[in-house]
């Protein structure tokens, strides 16, 4: 027998430790995701401020507003690309301001200072998009200015949610859903735990090295990202197909899209994800660019990594004959 209710406090608790692991001052929310995370929190301000009909985003590659966007449009709110008068204006209508820290593909640091200068007088709420920082560092969820909300992702099930004093969400359905202190803790205090160092010199080094069927998706001498991956691009050829021939000669298990693994494609074959397709113009690249998209972890780079890649690109020259 069962009652068709859950427990609120279980939410809560968890919380509690996550706030405790962290020392951490402001308020912490744990979502079952980032895109859930981010659509209660703009439907929760929409609900509470029904008269600010505008959200403001700058955003790398990904989707985790594209359902959102079309939601809200039915509520009659509009997402534009920037703030297009006065700031004393904005402020009345303007619900939030939403930006990527770093982006959810490549790992690339954006730095949307200006913006932010524009709207750090006004009470205009800041929603800072962390895809993959607080595996980084952690210690920039510390200093939350009063209108800040920080939205953290973990994994592709678990997200942290951190606010500003001044900011308060509504938690619409996050604190109704099935969470077991006991089952889900110890998972996610180990994602809290872990923590990915950067190996700048050793990327460098590897995307100088490069075949020529290969080059890098930055250019050289670019700091702005996440050290965690090397970002490359496949010329003439389609990205997952190089990855899937690359786990074969790495002997390597290849995961299901979104979860933490050695190499990664964006291709859409693999995703069925068109968006990132389209964003492609306004990044200054092209579809093509982004069909031969691969990322490869810092953890599997080493000194017999460019042997089989090279492997893998004469068994693909083959294959096209």
């Amino acid at each position: 027998m069962r009652l068709d209710a859950q427990s609120c406090h279980q939410w809560s608790k968890l919380n509690q430790s996550i706030q405790d692991q962290l020392d951490c001052q402001s308020k912490v929310y744990l979502y079952p995701g980032l895109s859930y995370a981010l659509y209660e929190i703009c439907l929760g301000l929409h609900l509470k401020y029904s008269h600010k009909r505008k959200i403001v985003k700058q955003l790398g590659f990904g989707s985790h507003l594209q359902k959102i966007e079309i939601e809200m449009a039915k509520l009659g709110v509009r997402f534009k690309d920037s703030f297009e008068d006065e700031i004393a204006k904005e402020e009345k209508a303007c619900l939030a301001y939403i930006h990527d820290i770093d982006d959810a593909v490549t790992g690339e640091l954006y730095d949307h200072i200006e913006t932010l200068k524009f709207v750090s007088a006004s009470k205009i709420i800041r929603i800072h998009v962390a895809h993959h920082l607080l595996s980084i560092r952690k210690n920039f969820i510390k200093n939350l200015s009063e209108y800040d909300i920080v939205v953290g992702s973990l994994g592709p099930n678990h997200t942290l949610v951190f606010t500003g004093d001044k900011v308060s969400i509504s938690t619409l359905g996050v604190g109704e859903l099935s969470w077991n202190y006991e089952r889900d803790w110890p998972m996610i205090s180990e994602l809290i735990k872990n923590e990915v160092t950067p190996s700048q010199t050793l990327i460098e080094e590897f995307e100088n090295s490069l075949p020529p069927q290969l080059t890098p998706w930055f250019p050289k001498g670019r700091s702005k990202r996440i050290f965690d991956r090397s970002v490359v691009v496949l010329k003439d050829g389609d990205g997952s197909a190089f990855v899937d021939l690359l786990y074969e000669e790495l002997n390597l298990e290849k995961k299901w899209p979104g979860d933490n693994q050695a190499l990664e494609s964006v291709s859409y074959c693999r995703w069925q994800n068109e968006s990132w397709f389209k964003q492609s113009q306004s990044f200054d690249r092209t579809p093509e660019e982004l069909r031969g998209l691969v990322l490869i972890d810092s953890s599997i780079i080493n000194s017999t990594l460019m042997e089989s890649i090279n492997v893998v690109i004469q068994k693909m020259i083959q294959l096209s004959e």
